[in-house]
Protein backbone atom coordinates (compact mmCIF):
# COMPACT_ATOMS: atom_id res chain seq x y z
CA UNK A 1 0.00 0.00 0.00
CA UNK A 2 2.75 2.69 1.04
CA UNK A 3 4.63 1.64 -2.22
CA UNK A 4 1.44 2.42 -4.10
CA UNK A 5 0.74 5.52 -2.49
CA UNK A 6 4.30 6.98 -3.04
CA UNK A 7 3.98 5.68 -7.03
CA UNK A 8 0.83 7.76 -7.01
CA UNK A 9 1.59 10.93 -5.22
CA UNK A 10 5.16 10.48 -7.37
CA UNK A 11 2.88 10.99 -10.85
CA UNK A 12 0.78 13.31 -9.51
CA UNK A 13 3.54 15.85 -8.64
CA UNK A 14 4.98 14.96 -12.12
CA UNK A 15 2.27 14.56 -14.46
CA UNK A 16 2.56 18.30 -15.37
CA UNK A 17 5.94 18.10 -16.81
CA UNK A 18 5.65 14.32 -18.95
CA UNK A 19 4.76 15.90 -22.33
CA UNK A 20 7.81 18.19 -21.59
CA UNK A 21 9.71 15.00 -20.83
CA UNK A 22 8.58 12.88 -23.87
CA UNK A 23 10.00 15.43 -26.27
CA UNK A 24 13.64 15.14 -24.69
CA UNK A 25 15.49 13.05 -27.23
CA UNK A 26 17.72 10.69 -26.02
CA UNK A 27 21.55 10.23 -27.68
CA UNK A 28 20.38 6.32 -28.98
CA UNK A 29 22.58 4.65 -31.20
CA UNK A 30 18.77 3.13 -33.13
CA UNK A 31 16.17 5.55 -32.24
CA UNK A 32 16.22 9.19 -30.68
CA UNK A 33 12.79 9.13 -30.54
CA UNK A 34 10.75 9.44 -27.16
CA UNK A 35 10.60 6.98 -24.35
CA UNK A 36 7.05 5.71 -25.21
CA UNK A 37 8.40 4.75 -28.69
CA UNK A 38 11.08 2.95 -27.17
CA UNK A 39 8.85 1.35 -24.61
CA UNK A 40 6.67 0.17 -27.73
CA UNK A 41 9.05 -0.73 -29.88
CA UNK A 42 9.93 -3.89 -27.49
CA UNK A 43 6.60 -5.46 -28.30
CA UNK A 44 5.65 -3.46 -31.97
CA UNK A 45 8.69 -3.82 -34.03
CA UNK A 46 11.20 -6.40 -34.80
CA UNK A 47 9.75 -9.37 -33.57
CA UNK A 48 13.21 -11.64 -34.04
CA UNK A 49 15.13 -9.00 -31.87
CA UNK A 50 15.15 -8.70 -28.31
CA UNK A 51 15.01 -4.90 -27.77
CA UNK A 52 16.88 -4.32 -24.15
CA UNK A 53 16.76 -0.60 -22.61
CA UNK A 54 19.90 0.80 -21.66
CA UNK A 55 18.80 3.88 -19.37
CA UNK A 56 22.30 5.30 -18.66
CA UNK A 57 22.58 9.11 -17.10
CA UNK A 58 26.05 10.36 -18.25
CA UNK A 59 26.26 12.50 -21.50
CA UNK A 60 29.46 12.56 -21.75
CA UNK A 61 30.00 8.63 -21.74
CA UNK A 62 27.24 8.34 -25.47
CA UNK A 63 30.00 7.81 -27.57
CA UNK A 64 31.48 5.32 -25.31
CA UNK A 65 28.75 3.29 -24.82
CA UNK A 66 27.36 3.58 -28.19
CA UNK A 67 31.17 2.03 -29.41
CA UNK A 68 30.65 -0.59 -26.48
CA UNK A 69 27.20 -1.19 -27.67
CA UNK A 70 28.12 -2.07 -31.79
CA UNK A 71 30.93 -4.44 -30.21
CA UNK A 72 28.12 -6.18 -28.07
CA UNK A 73 25.57 -6.73 -31.03
CA UNK A 74 27.56 -7.85 -33.38
CA UNK A 75 28.93 -10.64 -30.82
CA UNK A 76 25.49 -11.23 -29.78
CA UNK A 77 23.16 -11.36 -32.89
CA UNK A 78 19.24 -11.22 -31.71
CA UNK A 79 20.33 -8.64 -29.33
CA UNK A 80 19.52 -5.22 -29.78
CA UNK A 81 20.73 -2.44 -26.89
CA UNK A 82 18.60 0.66 -26.80
CA UNK A 83 20.83 3.01 -24.93
CA UNK A 84 18.57 6.25 -23.60
CA UNK A 85 20.73 8.99 -22.46
CA UNK A 86 18.28 12.06 -21.59
CA UNK A 87 18.24 15.84 -20.48
CA UNK A 88 16.90 15.56 -16.55
CA UNK A 89 17.65 12.13 -16.89
CA UNK A 90 16.57 11.85 -13.02
CA UNK A 91 13.24 13.66 -13.63
CA UNK A 92 12.34 11.43 -16.70
CA UNK A 93 13.59 8.31 -14.46
CA UNK A 94 11.13 9.18 -12.06
CA UNK A 95 8.29 9.62 -14.40
CA UNK A 96 9.29 6.63 -16.24
CA UNK A 97 9.07 4.62 -12.83
CA UNK A 98 5.97 6.35 -12.10
CA UNK A 99 3.94 5.18 -14.86
CA UNK A 100 5.17 1.67 -14.52
CA UNK A 101 7.29 1.63 -17.78
CA UNK A 102 11.19 0.64 -15.57
CA UNK A 103 13.93 0.70 -18.32
CA UNK A 104 15.28 -2.75 -18.52
CA UNK A 105 19.05 -1.66 -17.29
CA UNK A 106 19.50 1.37 -14.81
CA UNK A 107 22.85 3.08 -14.90
CA UNK A 108 23.19 5.95 -12.80
CA UNK A 109 25.15 6.98 -9.84
CA UNK A 110 25.34 5.37 -6.30
CA UNK A 111 23.52 8.47 -4.39
CA UNK A 112 20.04 8.73 -3.03
CA UNK A 113 18.24 8.31 -5.96
CA UNK A 114 19.19 5.00 -6.68
CA UNK A 115 18.79 4.21 -2.61
CA UNK A 116 15.17 5.38 -3.64
CA UNK A 117 15.04 3.09 -6.43
CA UNK A 118 16.54 0.01 -4.26
CA UNK A 119 14.24 0.61 -1.20
CA UNK A 120 10.89 1.01 -3.35
CA UNK A 121 11.59 -2.37 -4.75
CA UNK A 122 12.02 -1.23 -8.57
CA UNK A 123 15.40 -2.94 -8.64
CA UNK A 124 16.11 -6.43 -8.56
CA UNK A 125 18.28 -7.40 -5.77
CA UNK A 126 21.55 -8.86 -7.20
CA UNK A 127 23.28 -10.08 -4.36
CA UNK A 128 24.24 -13.60 -5.50
CA UNK A 129 25.08 -12.32 -8.96
CA UNK A 130 28.11 -13.79 -10.07
CA UNK A 131 29.49 -10.40 -11.70
CA UNK A 132 29.68 -9.09 -8.15
CA UNK A 133 32.98 -11.29 -7.87
CA UNK A 134 34.49 -8.58 -10.63
CA UNK A 135 34.06 -5.76 -8.23
CA UNK A 136 36.11 -4.20 -5.68
CA UNK A 137 34.91 -5.11 -2.42
CA UNK A 138 35.09 -1.52 -1.19
CA UNK A 139 32.72 -0.54 -3.73
CA UNK A 140 29.95 -3.18 -3.08
CA UNK A 141 29.95 -2.06 0.81
CA UNK A 142 29.38 1.48 -0.37
CA UNK A 143 26.15 0.70 -2.06
CA UNK A 144 24.86 -1.50 0.99
CA UNK A 145 25.71 1.67 3.12
CA UNK A 146 23.43 4.13 0.89
CA UNK A 147 20.65 1.59 0.84
CA UNK A 148 21.29 0.61 4.01
CA UNK A 149 20.63 -2.50 3.54
CA UNK A 150 22.45 -5.89 3.13
CA UNK A 151 21.20 -6.93 0.00
CA UNK A 152 23.17 -5.53 -3.27
CA UNK A 153 20.98 -4.12 -6.12
CA UNK A 154 23.56 -3.00 -8.67
CA UNK A 155 26.77 -3.68 -10.10
CA UNK A 156 29.00 -1.37 -9.47
CA UNK A 157 31.22 -0.29 -12.40
CA UNK A 158 32.97 3.15 -12.23
CA UNK A 159 34.06 5.20 -9.52
CA UNK A 160 35.18 9.08 -9.63
CA UNK A 161 37.35 11.61 -8.00
CA UNK A 162 36.13 15.25 -6.69
CA UNK A 163 38.71 17.34 -7.05
CA UNK A 164 40.25 20.89 -7.96
CA UNK A 165 41.29 20.37 -11.96
CA UNK A 166 43.90 22.81 -12.42
CA UNK A 167 45.78 24.57 -15.76
CA UNK A 168 49.27 23.02 -14.99
CA UNK A 169 50.50 25.61 -17.80
CA UNK A 170 48.54 28.46 -15.38
CA UNK A 171 50.21 27.29 -12.51
CA UNK A 172 53.87 26.96 -14.04
CA UNK A 173 53.92 30.71 -15.55
CA UNK A 174 52.51 32.12 -12.16
CA UNK A 175 55.35 29.88 -10.16
CA UNK A 176 52.31 28.23 -8.32
CA UNK A 177 53.11 24.72 -6.96
CA UNK A 178 50.01 22.26 -5.81
CA UNK A 179 48.77 23.61 -2.10
CA UNK A 180 47.83 20.80 0.30
CA UNK A 181 46.73 22.60 3.52
CA UNK A 182 44.12 26.14 3.53
CA UNK A 183 47.14 28.63 4.30
CA UNK A 184 49.01 27.00 0.59
CA UNK A 185 45.27 27.46 -1.08
CA UNK A 186 44.81 31.27 0.09
CA UNK A 187 48.01 31.97 -0.99
CA UNK A 188 47.03 30.25 -4.60
CA UNK A 189 43.87 31.99 -4.67
CA UNK A 190 46.00 35.68 -3.26
CA UNK A 191 48.59 34.79 -6.55
CA UNK A 192 46.04 34.13 -8.74
CA UNK A 193 44.03 37.71 -8.40
CA UNK A 194 46.77 39.44 -7.64
CA UNK A 195 47.82 38.49 -11.60
CA UNK A 196 44.47 39.63 -12.60
CA UNK A 197 43.49 36.31 -13.72
CA UNK A 198 40.35 34.24 -12.30
CA UNK A 199 40.77 31.55 -9.55
CA UNK A 200 37.23 29.88 -10.67
CA UNK A 201 34.38 29.81 -13.15
CA UNK A 202 31.51 29.28 -11.36
CA UNK A 203 28.16 27.42 -13.38
CA UNK A 204 25.70 28.34 -10.73
CA UNK A 205 22.87 28.02 -13.58
CA UNK A 206 22.90 24.34 -13.46
CA UNK A 207 21.97 23.83 -9.68
CA UNK A 208 23.94 20.92 -8.83
CA UNK A 209 27.14 22.39 -9.84
CA UNK A 210 27.55 24.03 -6.16
CA UNK A 211 27.39 20.85 -5.23
CA UNK A 212 31.25 19.22 -6.30
CA UNK A 213 32.78 21.69 -4.01
CA UNK A 214 30.13 21.38 -0.93
CA UNK A 215 30.46 17.53 -0.76
CA UNK A 216 34.13 17.83 -0.25
CA UNK A 217 33.71 20.74 2.81
CA UNK A 218 30.77 18.58 4.25
CA UNK A 219 32.85 15.33 4.14
CA UNK A 220 35.94 16.75 5.46
CA UNK A 221 34.94 18.64 8.42
CA UNK A 222 31.57 17.69 9.53
CA UNK A 223 31.50 15.40 12.48
CA UNK A 224 32.28 11.90 11.59
CA UNK A 225 28.52 10.74 13.17
CA UNK A 226 26.68 13.59 11.79
CA UNK A 227 24.49 11.40 9.76
CA UNK A 228 23.56 8.71 12.31
CA UNK A 229 22.98 11.91 14.96
CA UNK A 230 20.89 13.94 12.49
CA UNK A 231 18.80 10.58 11.63
CA UNK A 232 18.70 9.82 15.33
CA UNK A 233 17.24 13.71 15.85
CA UNK A 234 20.35 14.61 18.27
CA UNK A 235 21.72 17.10 15.57
CA UNK A 236 20.61 19.58 12.92
CA UNK A 237 22.44 20.81 9.71
CA UNK A 238 22.33 24.12 11.99
CA UNK A 239 24.02 23.11 14.77
CA UNK A 240 26.85 20.94 13.01
CA UNK A 241 27.26 22.79 9.78
CA UNK A 242 27.54 26.44 10.53
CA UNK A 243 31.44 26.86 9.98
CA UNK A 244 32.11 24.66 7.41
CA UNK A 245 28.86 26.19 5.07
CA UNK A 246 30.36 29.58 5.95
CA UNK A 247 33.56 28.54 5.01
CA UNK A 248 32.78 26.67 2.01
CA UNK A 249 30.80 30.49 1.06
CA UNK A 250 33.65 32.27 1.32
CA UNK A 251 35.22 29.46 -0.93
CA UNK A 252 33.12 30.43 -3.54
CA UNK A 253 33.60 33.87 -3.62
CA UNK A 254 36.52 33.68 -5.98
CA UNK A 255 34.76 33.17 -9.30
CA UNK A 256 34.73 34.92 -11.99
CA UNK A 257 33.61 38.85 -11.62
CA UNK A 258 30.17 39.30 -12.92
CA UNK A 259 26.96 36.79 -13.42
CA UNK A 260 28.00 33.57 -12.11
CA UNK A 261 24.59 32.20 -12.51
CA UNK A 262 24.61 32.91 -16.38
CA UNK A 263 27.11 29.72 -17.34
CA UNK A 264 25.90 25.91 -16.49
CA UNK A 265 27.98 22.87 -16.97
CA UNK A 266 28.42 22.60 -20.89
CA UNK A 267 29.47 26.19 -21.03
CA UNK A 268 32.12 25.93 -17.76
CA UNK A 269 33.78 22.80 -18.96
CA UNK A 270 34.21 25.12 -22.36
CA UNK A 271 34.83 28.04 -20.60
CA UNK A 272 37.62 26.88 -18.81
CA UNK A 273 39.38 24.68 -21.43
CA UNK A 274 39.87 28.17 -23.11
CA UNK A 275 41.35 30.05 -20.48
CA UNK A 276 38.65 31.63 -18.69
CA UNK A 277 39.79 30.63 -15.08
CA UNK A 278 42.90 28.88 -13.94
CA UNK A 279 41.12 26.45 -11.67
CA UNK A 280 37.40 24.44 -12.14
CA UNK A 281 35.25 23.11 -9.00
CA UNK A 282 34.47 19.62 -10.61
CA UNK A 283 34.85 16.06 -10.42
CA UNK A 284 37.03 14.86 -12.74
CA UNK A 285 34.12 13.30 -14.90
CA UNK A 286 34.13 16.97 -16.89
CA UNK A 287 37.71 16.06 -18.16
CA UNK A 288 36.61 14.22 -21.13
CA UNK A 289 34.75 17.39 -22.07
CA UNK A 290 37.01 19.64 -21.02
CA UNK A 291 39.81 17.95 -23.38
CA UNK A 292 37.09 17.52 -26.54
CA UNK A 293 37.18 21.85 -26.41
CA UNK A 294 41.19 22.28 -25.86
CA UNK A 295 43.15 18.55 -26.51
CA UNK A 296 46.14 20.62 -25.84
CA UNK A 297 45.14 22.33 -22.57
CA UNK A 298 47.54 20.22 -19.76
CA UNK A 299 45.59 19.26 -16.50
CA UNK A 300 46.21 18.49 -13.35
CA UNK A 301 43.80 17.44 -10.21
CA UNK A 302 44.64 17.64 -6.56
CA UNK A 303 42.09 17.64 -3.30
CA UNK A 304 40.45 20.63 -1.83
CA UNK A 305 43.15 21.66 0.97
CA UNK A 306 40.12 22.89 3.19
CA UNK A 307 42.08 22.83 6.32
CA UNK A 308 45.57 22.91 7.58
CA UNK A 309 45.29 19.40 9.25
CA UNK A 310 46.47 17.16 6.02
CA UNK A 311 44.44 14.27 7.74
CA UNK A 312 41.83 16.39 7.28
CA UNK A 313 42.02 17.25 3.64
CA UNK A 314 39.92 14.27 1.34
CA UNK A 315 39.51 12.99 -1.54
CA UNK A 316 35.43 12.37 -2.23
CA UNK A 317 35.43 9.62 -4.09
CA UNK A 318 31.84 7.48 -4.73
CA UNK A 319 30.44 4.75 -7.39
CA UNK A 320 29.87 7.02 -10.29
CA UNK A 321 28.27 4.76 -12.42
CA UNK A 322 26.42 1.22 -11.64
CA UNK A 323 24.15 -1.56 -13.38
CA UNK A 324 20.80 -1.81 -11.62
CA UNK A 325 18.61 -4.30 -13.11
CA UNK A 326 14.64 -3.44 -13.66
CA UNK A 327 12.87 -5.75 -10.67
CA UNK A 328 10.30 -6.39 -13.73
CA UNK A 329 12.39 -6.70 -17.08
CA UNK A 330 10.69 -8.91 -19.66
CA UNK A 331 14.51 -9.58 -20.62
CA UNK A 332 16.95 -10.66 -17.20
CA UNK A 333 19.18 -13.08 -19.32
CA UNK A 334 20.06 -10.68 -21.91
CA UNK A 335 20.29 -7.63 -19.50
CA UNK A 336 22.36 -9.48 -17.65
CA UNK A 337 24.32 -10.58 -20.67
CA UNK A 338 24.95 -7.08 -21.53
CA UNK A 339 25.98 -5.93 -17.74
CA UNK A 340 28.78 -8.93 -17.80
CA UNK A 341 30.01 -7.90 -21.35
CA UNK A 342 30.79 -4.72 -20.23
CA UNK A 343 32.64 -5.47 -16.70
CA UNK A 344 35.17 -7.79 -18.81
CA UNK A 345 38.22 -6.33 -18.52
CA UNK A 346 39.07 -5.28 -21.94
CA UNK A 347 35.61 -2.94 -22.14
CA UNK A 348 35.95 -1.87 -18.83
CA UNK A 349 39.18 -0.70 -19.96
CA UNK A 350 38.13 1.39 -23.09
CA UNK A 351 35.23 3.12 -20.42
CA UNK A 352 38.15 3.59 -17.83
CA UNK A 353 40.86 5.68 -20.27
CA UNK A 354 37.80 7.31 -22.52
CA UNK A 355 36.14 8.51 -19.69
CA UNK A 356 38.99 9.35 -17.51
CA UNK A 357 37.20 7.54 -14.50
CA UNK A 358 38.55 5.11 -11.69
CA UNK A 359 37.36 1.66 -12.43
CA UNK A 360 35.10 -0.52 -10.05
CA UNK A 361 36.44 -3.47 -11.43
CA UNK A 362 39.17 -5.86 -10.90
CA UNK A 363 42.46 -5.40 -12.83
CA UNK A 364 41.52 -1.94 -14.78
CA UNK A 365 43.40 0.43 -13.94
CA UNK A 366 43.56 4.64 -14.67
CA UNK A 367 47.12 5.62 -15.65
CA UNK A 368 46.48 9.52 -16.86
CA UNK A 369 49.36 11.69 -15.84
CA UNK A 370 47.28 14.17 -14.80
CA UNK A 371 45.85 12.18 -11.60
CA UNK A 372 49.71 12.17 -10.43
CA UNK A 373 48.50 14.17 -7.94
CA UNK A 374 45.42 11.91 -6.35
CA UNK A 375 48.12 9.07 -6.02
CA UNK A 376 49.14 9.20 -3.00
CA UNK A 377 45.85 10.07 -1.62
CA UNK A 378 44.27 7.07 -3.14
CA UNK A 379 47.58 5.60 -1.55
CA UNK A 380 47.24 7.33 2.35
CA UNK A 381 43.36 5.83 2.02
CA UNK A 382 42.71 9.78 2.86
CA UNK A 383 39.01 8.74 0.94
CA UNK A 384 35.52 10.00 1.35
CA UNK A 385 32.00 8.90 -0.37
CA UNK A 386 29.85 11.81 -1.17
CA UNK A 387 27.89 13.33 1.35
CA UNK A 388 24.99 14.12 -0.70
CA UNK A 389 25.02 10.80 -1.13
CA UNK A 390 23.08 10.02 2.10
CA UNK A 391 20.62 12.76 1.76
CA UNK A 392 17.26 11.36 1.85
CA UNK A 393 16.08 12.87 -1.58
CA UNK A 394 15.53 16.97 -0.46
CA UNK A 395 16.97 19.43 -3.73
CA UNK A 396 19.97 19.91 -2.36
CA UNK A 397 21.50 21.56 -5.17
CA UNK A 398 18.41 24.07 -5.33
CA UNK A 399 19.28 24.77 -1.71
CA UNK A 400 22.65 25.45 -2.18
CA UNK A 401 22.29 27.28 -5.47
CA UNK A 402 20.27 30.31 -3.19
CA UNK A 403 22.97 30.21 -0.81
CA UNK A 404 24.95 31.23 -3.61
CA UNK A 405 22.67 33.98 -4.84
CA UNK A 406 21.65 35.61 -1.17
CA UNK A 407 24.98 34.46 0.77
CA UNK A 408 22.76 33.38 4.48
CA UNK A 409 24.20 30.48 5.57
CA UNK A 410 21.48 30.74 8.52
CA UNK A 411 18.69 30.88 5.76
CA UNK A 412 20.26 27.99 3.86
CA UNK A 413 20.33 25.86 7.10
CA UNK A 414 17.17 26.06 8.33
CA UNK A 415 15.64 25.17 4.92
CA UNK A 416 17.62 21.84 4.94
CA UNK A 417 16.88 20.88 8.20
CA UNK A 418 12.91 22.11 7.35
CA UNK A 419 13.41 19.80 3.95
CA UNK A 420 15.12 17.33 5.40
CA UNK A 421 12.43 16.34 8.51
CA UNK A 422 9.74 16.99 5.93
CA UNK A 423 11.02 13.57 3.96
CA UNK A 424 11.96 11.45 6.84
CA UNK A 425 8.34 12.27 8.22
CA UNK A 426 6.54 10.33 4.97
Amino acid sequence: MKRALYLILLLTLVISIVAACSNNEGSNNKDTGTNDKVTNDKTTTDKENVKVEFFQYKSEAVATYDALIAKFETANPGIDIVQINVPESETVLKVRVAKGEVPDIISVGGDAQFASLAKNEVLADLTDYSALASVIEGYKTTLKLITGTEEIYAVPFAANANGIIYNKGEFEALGLTVPTTKDEMDNVLAVVKAAGKVPFHLTFKDAWTALPAWNVFTASLQPATFYADRIAGTTTFAAAHKDLMTQYLEFMQNGQPGDRFKDGYNEGNAAFAQGASVMYLQGVWAIPEILKANPDIKLGVFPYPVSNEKSKNLLVSGVDSLFALSATTKYPDEAKRFIDFLIQPENAQQYTDEQKSFSAIHGVFQNEEFYSDLKPIFEEGRIADFPDHYINGMDLGIIVQELMARKDVDAALDKMDVEYDKLANR
